[in-house]
């Protein structure tokens, strides 16, 4: 499963993890980490979005 890192203000690291593939984009689950507990969600994100958040660095894969 690849994971990405979201850009974000606050010092805690927020994930988002690819679930599964599809023509029209990806479904994901998005981990967001607090001091003393985590929001998880997953979602549907389009193709579109995704390379949009690539590309404007807002999500940057992990080294392996």
């Amino acid at each position: 499963m690849k994971q990405f890192t979201i850009k974000s203000s606050g010092g805690d690291p927020s994930l988002l993890e690819l679930l599964d593939e599809t023509e029209g984009g990806y479904f994901v689950r998005i981990v967001h980490r607090h001091e003393a507990w985590e929001d998880i969600r997953e979602d549907f994100m389009s193709r579109d979005l995704f390379d949009t958040c690539l590309r404007t660095g807002y999500i940057a894969a992990q080294s392996a």
